[in-house]
């Protein structure tokens, strides 16, 4: 594919944070495509497939100048999958890598490799430094070496990229109960309570703390601009009926 911009080229590659800042201060580039980049990356990061492939169905022929919709179905397969090998393809894609990297962690961790699944929840942090569950991840490990205030430490961390995150508030709440402190262990483990009755919401996770989110692609579920087909109507029946 011939990249046209530089801000072609930054989605392209995987940086959406510095393509946004340029379409924000009113540069030309894709905004319907880097929308939906940002989205799948959000509701990845939130291990939300089923919201990816929804996305996919509606959307996904906006990707096709940076990202191929099969190539991420496929993704997901491997990232549901119990084997190292399916996720290799992925770990190098500067769009899918971190999700890659983070799923690679999780099978090293149900294998008994604590060491490398640590390093490959630093390679999903390298990729995306956004990925509050691989952070999550590392904290845990922390926790379960007896490095509480390292495990606390990186737990608060993740809550400043996602506030509303209940793994972390309940795991933030099991490393203030070893440490001794009640009255925060307690805190943290009903907010974790609390969230978890919410059903999934994006600007709930990882787009929280996004102060310039990009409106959705402008033609986007026409359905669901309602008002725009009740003036429509409204005026029809108007012309029909002088």
């Amino acid at each position: 594919m011939v990249l046209s911009t530089p801000i072609d080229e930054l989605i392209q590659t995987g940086r959406y944070d510095q393509a946004r800042a340029h379409l924000l201060r009113g540069e030309q580039g894709n905004t319907d495509a880097l929308a939906v980049l940002l989205e799948l990356r959000d509701w990845l990061r939130a291990k939300e497939y089923g919201r990816v492939r929804k996305v996919l169905a509606q959307e996904g022929s906006l990707l096709e100048p940076y990202l191929e919709p099969t190539r991420v179905q496929a993704a997901l397969e491997a990232f549901e999958g119990e084997t190292e090998t399916a996720l290799e393809p992925y770990l190098q894609d500067p769009h899918l890598g971190g999700e890659a990297w983070c799923s690679l962690g999780l099978l090293r961790i149900r294998g008994g490799n604590h060491e490398g699944a640590n390093q490959a929840f630093e390679r999903a942090l390298e990729r995306d430094k956004g990925h509050f569950r691989a952070k999550t991840n590392r904290a845990n490990l922390l926790q379960e070496e007896g490095r509480l205030e390292e495990a606390i430490a990186a737990y608060q961390e993740v809550l400043q990229l996602n506030p509303d995150y209940a793994l972390a508030h309940h795991n933030l709440g099991a490393a203030y109960r070893k440490k001794g402190d009640l009255s925060k262990s307690v805190y943290h483990v009903k907010r974790a309570q609390r969230l978890q009755m919410r059903p999934p919401s994006r600007t709930l996770r990882a787009s929280v703390a996004d102060p310039n989110p990009l409106p959705r692609p402008a033609w986007a579920g026409l359905g669901s601009r309602w008002w725009v087909w009740l003036i429509v109507i409204a005026i029809a029946y108007f012309l029909l009926h002088r």
